[in-house]
Formats: structure tokens, sequence, C-alpha cells
């Protein structure tokens, strides 16, 4: 099998020399990372399963998971950092799979696969711990499974077995993989696959027992062993007090939205059409109705989006968390991080490439939308059916953010891959100039991984002042060196001392209201002292970067009147 799919390896060994580049191993943890890291620890060192009540998702699949190679390799960050990388490689050869399944040609799947590793957002969340990148690789592995079970007339039982408990596991990461079986169902009951007689029962039987009872499974654990923490159902709440009208809100939003990530983020694979365009043979013409329709439809929505954001002021990137202004990785340490790109003129250019983007991939799939049966499209059936649904899931944890950043780009990165395989099963019947997708996929890996090891650098650097901010006697409770510092040094003595509201001063940064209310703040460890005009620079140090031409600093600052050295 590998001696006919080498190519594979390809990109998958270039992304493991680019986890030698960036220092995967550093001893930090990113925003929230750090709470799926102590339930690690727990299972680790006291044998028992906890997701602390500051986690949203699930977690249990990937603290399970962390905690095989906390096994192997000692319980460290950096390892949970490595068990996202080792699983986002596996989830790039699931998707290598798909590719094959959808009748994609060797040399494009790779392509293929080098574009899902490579672009920012994922190769940024790959050297976190975040959920996002885990749950999508079990994604990947579950639909490479249903698919290859269900692509022919003859079904393959063990295949979709497999698949279902690779979604199960999904869910065990992050609820919307309750979705993946749900869209594998649909789809069979759309395509008339499933009725009412016994082979229909035994196929949905293979399909969704094993998710349906990993799920009661997880609901029982919670109920009766952990207790639903309080950020789930703070979540419940949210979706509950926004309703329908919340819902609908956020769907008019994140439908444009997304679809101008996947365009900006499929540019490399789309400029490949444009040297043969005139050679392709049937221009732009669609196989059917449905895939007119359904262009149009699309069509109306990216391009009234584009103007709707415009006329507010916002461009690309619009929901930025771990892509942004200030590079990649979370912002979510005091000052934040200076603009990598200050002319306004970029984000521009960013936007316009988005929507053309959407625009060209949006016609090249529509246009092969066609009821007509195959194995590809079969394939493609599904993995259409489990992209729409995954962008119903989207939706629930962006509540949180309905009238703020509307949501967070990490929750669209199950759309990239899936998206990434229908454009190149809408393209595989035409020809393409590889050497510039290549090109540009180079030019974008070559960014993520400075980007990427920048970010590292540059978190290393604050936790470095806030051990030596300790060091100088300064204690945890009187320090904010960032969330993820602060919620992995703080946290579960938050917890164990009953602290329930900030003692932070007001206009604090919000994880000082959330998971680090027991700390007052009198020293600051930040990036950007400007910011903080009630504070005064005790010491500073300077850290290197690839991708930023000024010298940077990281600062620590003390309240004015504050002791120095603290006493």
């Amino acid at each position: 099998m590998i001696g006919t799919n080498w190519a594979v390896l390809i990109p998958i060994a270039l992304f493991a020399i680019a986890a030698i580049i960036v220092p995967t191993m550093t001893n930090i943890a990113t925003t929230d990372d750090w709470g799926y890291t102590r339930s690690v620890e727990t299972l680790y060192w006291d044998i028992r399963l906890t997701v602390y009540p500051v986690v949203a998702a699930t977690a249990i699949g990937q603290v399970f998971w962390g905690g095989l190679f906390a096994l192997v390799f000692g319980m460290t960050l950096g390892v949970m950092r490595l068990s996202t990388v080792v699983i986002v490689g596996i989830g790039a050869a699931a998707l290598y799979a798909l590719l094959r399944q959808l009748g994609v040609s060797r040399s494009r799947s790779a392509m293929g696969i080098s574009l899902y590793l490579f672009n920012p957002l994922t190769f940024i969340l790959s050297f976190t711990f975040m959920t996002d990148p885990h749950f999508t690789s079990w994604m990947l592995i579950a639909l490479a499974f249903y698919t290859w079970g269900l692509k022919d007339t003859r079904t393959r039982a063990w295949s979709i077995v497999l698949g279902s408990v690779a979604a199960g596991f999904a869910f065990w990461i992050r609820q919307q993989g309750a979705l993946i079986p749900f869209a594998v169902v649909l789809y069979l009951i759309v395509t008339r696959q499933l009725w009412f007689n016994r082979r229909s029962l035994r196929l949905a039987l293979q399909t969704a027992m094993a998710p349906a009872l990993m799920l009661i499974a997880y609901y029982t654990w919670l109920k009766w062993f952990n207790d639903v923490t309080a950020v789930q159902q703070g979540f419940l709440d949210e979706v509950k007090r926004y309703g329908w009208d919340g819902a609908w809100h956020l769907t008019r939003y994140l439908t444009y939205i997304e679809l101008a990530y996947l365009g900006l983020i499929l540019i490399p694979i789309l400029i490949t059409i444009i040297p043969t365009w005139r050679s392709s043979g049937d221009g732009g013409s669609f196989r059917s109705p449905v895939g007119y329709w359904s262009f149009i439809g699309l069509l109306t929505v990216i391009v009234t989006g584009m103007f709707f954001f415009t006329a507010q002021g916002r461009r690309m990137p619009y929901i930025p968390q771990f892509v942004g202004a200030g590079g990649l990785g979370s912002p979510d340490v005091p000052g934040s991080r200076m603009r990598v790109i200050e002319w306004p003129e970029v984000y521009r250019i960013l936007t316009i490439a988005a929507v053309i983007g959407a625009i060209l991939a949006s016609l090249m799939i529509c246009r092969h939308l066609t009821p007509k049966f195959s194995p590809e499209r079969s394939v493609a059936g599904i993995i259409a059916m489990v992209g729409v649904w995954q962008l119903v899931g989207v939706l629930p944890p962006s509540f949180h953010y309905i009238y703020r950043t509307i949501s967070l780009d990490r929750y669209l990165l199950p759309l990239i891959p899936l998206g990434i395989a229908l454009l190149l099963w809408s393209l595989r019947d035409i020809r393409i100039f590889q050497p510039v997708g290549w090109i540009a996929i180079a030019c974008v890996a070559v960014l993520s991984t400075a980007g990427t090891r920048d970010y590292l650098v540059y978190m290393d650097s604050v936790w470095a002042m806030a051990r030596t901010a300790n060091e100088r006697g300064i204690p945890n409770t009187k320090l904010d060196a960032g969330a993820g510092w602060d919620g992995y040094h703080l946290y579960t003595d938050m917890l164990d001392d009953g602290v329930v509201k900030s003692i932070a001063p007001n206009g604090s940064p919000w994880w000082l209201y959330f998971y680090a209310k027991n700390t007052d703040a009198t020293y600051v460890v930040a990036s950007n002292p400007a910011r903080y005009s009630t504070y005064e620079v005790v010491m500073k140090k300077e850290y290197n970067q690839w991708l930023e031409n000024n010298h940077v600093y990281i600062y620590l600052l003390k309240q004015k009147g504050a002791p120095w050295p603290p006493t």
C-alpha cells in the first residue's frame, strides 16, 4: 500500500522536519490548553479521569491520547504538544486516503494534504494542546473508514464499524463529533440506502451504534462521576438565552465568514487552474440545475457578506484568535503582540483574495453536483454532508462570542480538510498546473513555520520572565503573566481556596475574571508596557523573532507604589 502511495510520505516528512525547526517541546501553555493538560496530569499522577469546570469541550478522548504520550515520554507541556503534532500527521494520512477514494491522483492528493498541514490555522494549532486539531484528525479518520465501507453497493462492515468508533472518539474530544455519524446516516437516508428492512437496520447500527454508546457512556460518567462543568453549563445557558434569534444572527454572519476563510486558504490550489483554464474543455458548465442554483445561492451569500462587512469596516481575518494581525498564536498575554503587518492595504488584499477564492471554489464544486451515482460521488456526498453539519457545529460554541467577535477562527478548522477534499474532487478531470500550487504552498509553509516558531519563542520568553519574577520573590498570587501561565499555575489553587471573585484591578484582562481570580496583578509580564499607564517597568529582556524587523522585548511591570525589589 505505501509502495504505491509513497507521495503521502513527502508532506508528512516535511511536517516532521518543520516540527524540529519549531521549538515543539517548549515548556509553555497557550491560552486555555493548560486546562486539558491539567486533566492529563491528574490522570497520569492520580489515575483519575477529571474534566475541570473551566473546560467546555468533552475532552476525555484527548486526555486519554495525551495520557498515552505521557506514559511513553513523560508528563510535560512539550509532550502534550508533541501528541498534537502526531495526531495531526495521522489525520493528514487519513485525508490522503479520502482524496484517493475521491479519485484524486497521488500527486494532487499530496498537494492537498500539504496545504492542509501547512496552512497557517492548521499549522499553529498543531503546536498547541487545543481540542480543535485533535477533533479534526479523528473526524478525518472516521470519514476515511466510513467512506471506504460505504463507497460501493457492497458495504464493508468492518470499515464502517471502525469509522463509527473513530466518530465516537471524536465526540469524546468535542461535542460536534456526534454530528459525524448523524450526517452519515442522513446521507444514507437521502440516497435511499436506508429503508425499513433488516439490511438497513444492520447498516444503521454499524454506522451509529458505537458513537451512541460512547455518548451515553460519556454523559453517564459526567453526571455521576465528574459533574457537568461550569463552562459547559454556561455555554448551554447562552444557547437557551439567545435562542433562535441568536442562531439566525450567527448563521447569517458565519456562513459568509466560513466561505471567506475557505476561499483564502484554498487559493494555492485554485491558482493552478489559471494557466490551463482555456484548455480545460468544458469551461464553467454545470452538470445539473441543482449545481447551478447552489452556486447562485453561495454567490449571493459571498457578495452580500462582503459588502455588509466592508460597510462595517471589517477586513480579513474576520475572527482572529490564532491567526491575526499580531501573527500566529493566541494574543492572551498582557499588552498582546505588536502588529506583524502595519499596512492596511494588506488586509484589503486578503479580503479580496478570500472573496475571489470563495466564488471560484464554489463554482468548481457546484458545477459537479449531479444526482448520478458513482463510488467517487458517494464519497464526495458523505464528505459534503458531514461538512454541512460541521458548519452547524460551529454555532453552539460561537454563542459565547455572538455580540463580540462572533466566533473564533479555530472553530473553523474541521472545515478546511473537507473543503480541500471537495475542491480537488471537483478538479480531478481538469488539467491543472501543479508547480504553481506547490510554489504557493511552499511560501505558505515558510510563513507558517516562521510564525509558529516566533509564537513559541515569544511565549517561552513570557514564561521565562514569569519564572524570573518568582525567583525575585513575587508569588503567582501577585503576578499576571497571561492566560496560559495564570491558568496553569493558579486555577486549581483558586478552586481549592474557594475564590469566587476576582481581586484584580478593574479593567484587567478577561482571564483574571475567569480562571485566575486569586491574583491581584500587582506585577505584570507584558509585551507592550504602553498599555499599562498605572504600571512602570522594572525589568525587560529582548527576544528573537524571525518575522519582526524591530527589536522586541518582554517586560516585567509593577504597579506604581508597589515595592521593588518585592519584600
